[in-house]
């Protein structure tokens, strides 16, 4: 009897131990999100950091938030009472130097040494590493809200990265393509008959016009690639609503050679208006 006693004994304790280890899930470690502040990194680029800058002013609102340089930020990257939003030029694989950067939110860890040592929330392409496009200014808003609107959602049903942020687009929506984020492979031809199937292709000035007017059955198009492409480099492809600011299409392309860099025939057309999703 005793022995069975024992053995029960163990098995609740055993029980207890998996209850324990079930809290270490990362929904649980951000659980803290909304109450701790987060620091805003600037790069010190006197052409993006503006524009950054604004961006979180005027979008975010689910944290208590504080800008900060990066020297600050290596100073804190251990410590676990702080969120970081850093912007972080990426390497890829086959990529001599970095080509994109990414904007990523990263809590603080004990030990850790830069950004991969830290607990990361969500990272989301962000502008051309090398030479920005100049569309960032309009289009950082909307990639605010992205992480935002993912966050809030994902505290409540867990944390399951960048593609979970994909909606469906709604019917009518229409998609403004900026002419600059056209793939070379699209010749002129090609362009004018998507255009008369209903593409709308439109000068970089147009589209960031449209973002930035907020129309509810709009969706326009940025695209985050190196400004030098070459065969093997990183393409992002994004559409983001421009009322809602929802993520309606995502795509990381690996380029075949520098003149794929960019939106190629096949998704165009598939983006075009009279193809949005009904």
């Amino acid at each position: 009897m005793r022995r069975i006693i024992f053995v029960l004994a163990m098995l609740a304790v055993s029980a207890s131990a998996f209850g324990q280890a079930q809290i270490t899930t990362k929904k649980e470690k951000l659980k803290d999100f909304e109450v701790k502040t987060m620091k805003v990194v600037l790069t010190g680029n006197d052409f993006i950091d503006p524009a950054f800058k604004e961006a979180v002013k005027n979008t975010w609102t689910i944290s208590p938030f504080e800008f900060c340089t990066m020297d600050e930020f290596n100073w804190l990257k251990a410590n676990p009472d702080y969120y970081f939003l850093v912007p972080v030029k990426a390497t890829y694989k086959n990529e001599a130097f970095p080509g994109i950067m990414m904007l990523t939110l990263a809590k603080g860890k004990p030990g850790a040494e830069n950004i991969n040592g830290m607990l990361e929330v969500i990272s989301i392409p962000m502008c051309p590493a090398d030479i920005p496009s100049g569309r960032e200014t309009s289009m950082l808003p909307g990639l605010m809200d992205v992480i935002q609107n993912y966050v809030s959602r994902s505290l409540i049903s867990g944390f399951k990265g960048l593609k979970s942020c994909v909606k469906r687009r709604p019917g009518g929506c229409k998609v403004y393509i900026a002419e600059s984020e056209v793939s070379e492979t699209v010749d002129e031809n090609e362009k004018e008959r998507l255009r008369n199937k209903g593409a709308l292709i439109v000068e970089d000035e147009v589209a960031d016009s449209m973002f930035i007017e907020g129309d509810p059955d709009v969706a326009v198009s940025y695209l985050v690639a190196p400004a030098a492409a070459e065969k093997g480099s990183i393409c992002w492809k994004m559409v983001i609503g421009a009322r809602t600011h929802d993520l309606y299409y995502l795509k990381k392309h690996t380029l075949a050679g520098p003149d794929s860099r960019g939106f190629l025939k096949g998704e165009i057309s598939k983006l075009s208006s009279k193809l949005s999703s009904k």
